[in-house]
């Protein structure tokens, strides 16, 4: 089977009735208007798609046909999004239009580099107006990237130019790099329709990644799934498509009344939704006012459009030809990536008024006039080693894995393995090895060293805060310790911190309690005297001690005061508690233990009957310290009797 073309998607932008669609018709032999409103009012209201095959040309051409009408800016900004490069149309009769300048403003913004001008209707028109429109056209594209591009001159009712434009067109196609690809299979959505016997069809240009037959993909920001039932590129069954391809994937799960274009088609959970985005902005420099804070705006990003808000993060106003970190409050959920470029234009009346790159899909909501936001947008917008340590020390101490770095850098995966594993190299950053048993996979995500260093110190802060406010504790209980830190990371981190604390004699754990090195409690004269007075008492009990209330009235104690030192002595070590109803004093406990091992070396096992006989004590006593036995290792429960642990 024959290796099919790769795709170069070409644009076309121009004013209203410049021969957009005739120029496309004359190139290929196929009309892109295809509605019925479109042939009876002779105008482009829809974007039209036309495949071209030409002989020598390396490359599949697909041309996106969009609307010129002023009040279908929106439908051309849909199909500029995902285009190679671009064919700027004007009409020699007519010359640059409101229309003209605003689809070459949006295609600048864009971020378009490859392209030329066609210059149509030259069949109608002298020689001189010709020259006078050519003038015209180097004047607007001085400085951008259609400067020194040629202007080639056709008719599309007398063919004249045509074979010229295809020779271009084909030059264009062989100049056109390849796309970036996050690896993350994305596809806006530009066209919905139902096909006979298969059901719902959604189509567009797959901006990265690749999707088969078989896959499942999510509706983004609608969160609804199906299995990719067929593909077709071109009106061909293929298995799969890949990025820069214009892609029509049968969806058949879905109702088509639950779709909409601006929709995004992609890997499961691959995007978050968002109501707020951070970017830099650039305003157009010919745009007559200045923009205020909290202005409402119409944000285009993809095929998408929805209504937002402008936070001016560092000042009340911005002016014409200014390029500053913003932040977009959208009315409702888009789904981006970062480096996605996107396009405002204003509430009412509609105008393009500018664009830029989108930095940050994920951020907080940012107090203005904070210079740390801005100072985090503009790491995040240099270089890509800055932009993921950027990324980690914005997620603190939540580790990501490369793909979640993908998503908030916009870049591709193995240019984010290289930087991690540079970053690592230099100590900068951390990674954490955990096998995922769901998919039986390692699992490695990285943390900033910073903020793993923060950890650490949050750790043991809260071990001394605990202490703090409970000051006849010597430890906190192993499992307050991991709950009130889970909150600010994962069991895999939590782990590895406890294991450097305890490796550096930081912190040690005895039991089921956590304990700061070098610790200990000074009591006043009056406890220590309530202390040794207690231990004493437990002491002197041996074998037998009595309950602890009846040890409370024996010593006159207040019962708050008489438990607060009990909490002193068992930490200690000098107490041992087995259970509610037995507290020994260390050296009888100890004594018992010599005496249990030494039983089991000659029986090889002792039983509750055997050790209450062998010490002459009840059973309440001996069930208690084997069962604290088992607990602390010295011995195990095999049926009714007590084995050496192993």
């Amino acid at each position: 089977m024959a290796e099919e073309k790769k795709q170069v998607i070409i644009g076309t932008a121009g004013h209203v009735d410049h021969g957009k669609s005739s120029l496309v018709k004359a190139l290929t032999g196929i009309d892109p208007d295809t509605l019925p409103e479109e042939k009876k009012r002779s105008m482009t209201i829809d974007l039209g798609f036309v495949f071209m095959n030409m002989q020598g040309c390396g490359r599949e051409i697909v041309f996106i046909d969009v609307p010129g009408h002023e009040g279908l800016v929106r439908t051309m900004v849909a199909g500029a999004s995902s285009i190679d490069a671009a064919l700027l149309v004007v009409a020699a009769d007519e010359g640059i239009k409101p229309q003209t300048e605003e689809h070459f403003t949006i295609l600048k913004l864009f971020g378009i580099k490859k392209g030329m001008v066609v210059l149509t209707k030259t069949d109608m028109v002298a020689a001189s107006q010709i020259e006078k429109v050519n003038a015209e056209i180097r004047d607007m594209t001085e400085g951008s990237f259609l400067e020194g591009e040629p202007i080639i001159e056709v008719s599309s009712v007398s063919g004249a130019g045509i074979e010229r434009l295809k020779t271009a067109l084909a030059d264009i196609a062989g100049k056109v790099g390849e796309r970036s690809d996050t690896g993350i299979f994305r596809m806006p959505i530009d066209r919905i329709f139902v096909a006979p016997g298969f059901g719902t069809v959604i189509a567009g240009t797959i901006l990265s990644g690749r999707v088969g037959v078989g896959d499942t993909v999510e509706i983004f920001p609608a969160g609804i799934t199906s299995k990719v039932r067929g593909i077709q590129v071109h009106s061909r069954k293929v298995q799969e498509s890949g990025t820069g391809t214009r892609t029509a994937l049968n969806i058949p799960d879905i109702k088509k009344e639950l779709l909409k274009r601006g929709q995004i088609a992609a890997a499961p959970g691959a995007l978050s939704p968002t109501n707020r985005l951070d970017a830099q902005l650039q305003l157009l420099g010919e745009y007559p006012k200045n923009v205020k804070n909290r202005i409402r705006l119409r944000f285009h990003a993809g095929t998408d459009e929805v209504i937002c808000r402008l936070i001016l993060l560092d000042r009340e106003e911005m002016r014409p030809g200014e390029r500053i970190p913003v932040q977009f409050f959208l009315e409702s959920p888009i789904a981006v990536l970062a480096k996605d470029r996107f396009i405002v234009r204003t509430f009412s009346p509609v105008k393009t008024i500018g664009g830029g790159i989108i930095l940050d899909v994920e951020p907080g909501k940012h107090k203005r006039f904070d210079s740390r936001p801005v100072d985090t947008l503009k790491k995040l917008e240099g270089s890509l080693t800055e932009a993921v340590e950027e990324v980690l020390l914005k997620s603190r101490f939540v580790p990501l894995e490369v793909q979640e770095i993908v998503r908030q850098t916009g870049e591709s995966e193995e240019k984010i393995r290289e930087v991690v594993e540079e970053l690592s190299v230099e100590h900068k950053i951390r990674a954490f090895h955990q096998v995922k048993t769901t998919a039986q996979r390692e699992q490695t995500r990285y943390m900033h060293n910073a903020a793993y260093k923060e950890l650490l110190e949050k750790l043991v802060e809260t071990v001394r805060d605990f202490l703090r406010r409970n000051p006849y504790r010597l430890s906190i209980p192993f499992s307050s310790l991991k709950s009130l830190i889970a909150g600010a990371t994962d069991k895999k981190v939590f782990e590895e911190l406890f294991g450097e604390l305890e490796q550096k004699g930081v912190i040690f754990r005895k039991g089921g309690g956590l304990f700061l090195s070098g610790y200990s409690i000074k009591l006043k004269a009056k406890e220590q005297e309530l202390a040794d007075m207690i231990a004493g008492n437990f002491r002197g009990a041996g074998l037998t001690p009595p309950l602890e209330d009846e040890i409370q009235k024996k010593t006159g104690a207040k019962k708050e005061d008489f438990q607060n030192i009990m909490n002193v002595l068992i930490e200690q070590g000098t107490l041992v508690r087995l259970s509610g109803k037995v507290t020994y004093h260390r050296d009888w406990l100890e004594k018992i233990e010599g005496i249990v091992t030494e039983y089991m070396k000659n029986k090889k096992s002792v039983s509750i009957s055997e050790l209450r006989d062998r010490l002459d004590f009840s059973r309440k006593y001996a069930q208690a310290v084997l069962e604290y036995f088992d607990e602390t290792g010295l011995t195990k429960r095999d049926g009714d009797r007590h084995i050496p642990a192993d």
